[in-house]
Order: C-alpha cells, then sequence, then structure tokens
C-alpha cells in the first residue's frame, strides 16, 4: 500500500529512486497524514520507510562487531551444560532471543531468562527484549544435539 501511495513498485525497492520517491510523499503530505491513510502508527511507517529507502543488499548486521568465541567450543558437541560463553544476539522474537555462539548453531535464550535485573541499568527498556547486534554473556542450560537445539540463560549484555 505503501508503494501504490509514493507510485512507486517492487522494481523500485533499493534504487536511489525510491528514495526521491519517499522523500517527496512525506514532504507533499506529512508523516501523519501517510500514517492515517495506511492506517497505521508512525513508527511503523517509519520502519517502512527505512527498509524501503536502504540501498540494494544493504544489510543491519554490517557494522556489528564479532564476538569473541572460546576456542575449543566449535561445534554443538562440544557445549556442555553450565558452560560460560559470550555471544550476538542474530534474531528476536516474541518468545526470547537467538545468539549466535560460535558453533555453527544458534542458541535460544527463553524470554523468561531475560529479566530487567539482567538487562545495563541505562538501557532499562520497557520491553524486556534483547536486539540484534548485542553482545551477551550467556550459560549454557541444555544441549539437545539430536534436535539440534541448544538452550542458554542470558547472564547479562556485554558493552
Amino acid at each position: 500500500r505503501f508503494l501504490v501511495l509514493t507510485g512507486g513498485s517492487l522494481h523500485d525497492i533499493g534504487k536511489p529512486g525510491m528514495q526521491s520517491k519517499v522523500n517527496a510523499l512525506i514532504q507533499k503530505e506529512g508523516m501523519e497524514e501517510v500514517a492515517q491513510k495506511l492506517n497505521t502508527a508512525l513508527p511503523t511507517l517509519q520502519i517502512i520507510i527505512d527498509g524501503l529507502t536502504q540501498p540494494q543488499g544493504f544489510d543491519i548486521r554490517q557494522g556489528f562487531d564479532t564476538p569473541d568465541f572460546k576456542r575449543g567450543i566449535v561445534s554443538i558437541n562440544d557445549l556442555k551444560q553450565g558452560t560460560v560463553l559470550t555471544g550476538r544476539v542474530e534474531n528476536a522474537a516474541l518468545f526470547g532471543a537467538f545468539v549466535d555462539i560460535g558453533v555453527g548453531r544458534s542458541g535460544l535464550i527463553h524470554k523468561k531468562y531475560i529479566t530487567e535485573a539482567k538487562l545495563p541499568r541505562d538501557e532499562r527498556r520497557r520491553s524486556l527484549a534483547l536486539g540484534p547486534g548485542e553482545k551477551v554473556e550467556v550459560r549454557v542450560l541444555n544441549v539437545d544435539v539430536a534436535r539440534d537445539r541448544i538452550s542458554l540463560d542470558l547472564i547479562r549484555v556485554l558493552r
């Protein structure tokens, strides 16, 4: 629906002309008016605009630092319950966060293990969530090699 409002198409996404079309629409009608036409909230509209105006091949994760992985732990078979590791949040979902811990398979921190006390004091959020790119320290709770699943507990968010 937003593309229709801009006069753009799927083929325009990621191209310089898309930025011009979006800017022209927002300048002409304003963010609030466009949000009302689309029956959406301003933050959601901003996410749509940001996504459509990024250059082709843009990946938000490009600027992330790589986490320091433990030597000797390179596969799921090397993990033991209680092992403390550092990792980088790859993706967040309603039920938790997926963390790259350097074993070729992301582990899951279930939302019940993401508590306010484990988040930095200066970054307490309305929602207790972790976002992509955050560096974290985790403890291995369970390793299910047969199902290729790793359960993690959040110890703290690293700086």
